[in-house]
């Protein structure tokens, strides 16, 4: 009897061992951004979905519009974690929103994320400084 029978034998329990274990739920994804969610208008921020390692790719997307980027550059953060990068170089009113992401594992899409608030902030005047009233209540 030659070994082949068995080899396939075992290919065969192998490949139903790991479609047995992908008919679960994968993880949802978690997405933030850097240096953070307020960005003065005219700066780079870059957001960051994470997910579980073997990860195809990422997908970022906007609320309320069939606006989308796939990223297939997967950075290894660990032994359990993958994560992608989207940087927008120059922030605009056009950028702010809700973004959200999801993942492709084979054979599937992941749930989206919760969504994150990008929000652009004007730079013009000194709007960074707290806006005080006299009469406030410093002298209470």
């Amino acid at each position: 009897m030659s070994p082949h029978p068995t080899a396939l034998l075992g290919l065969v329990l192998c490949l139903a061992q790991t479609i047995h274990a992908q008919e679960g739920p994968l993880p949802r994804p978690s997405i933030s951004a850097e240096p953070g969610t307020v960005i003065p208008l005219g700066r780079p921020v870059t957001l960051q979905c994470r997910g579980p390692v073997g990860v195809y790719a990422f997908r970022l997307e906007r609320e309320d519009r069939f606006e989308y980027k796939d990223n297939y550059n997967v950075f290894r953060l660990g032994p359990f974690e993958s994560e992608a990068r989207f940087r927008i170089d120059s922030v605009s009113e056009a950028n702010a929103g809700l973004y959200r992401c999801i993942y492709y594992k084979t054979p599937r899409w992941s749930e989206h994320s919760d969504y994150l608030d990008l929000v652009v902030k004007e730079t013009s005047g000194d709007t960074d400084s707290p806006v005080t009233e006299p009469d406030s209540s410093a002298g209470q």
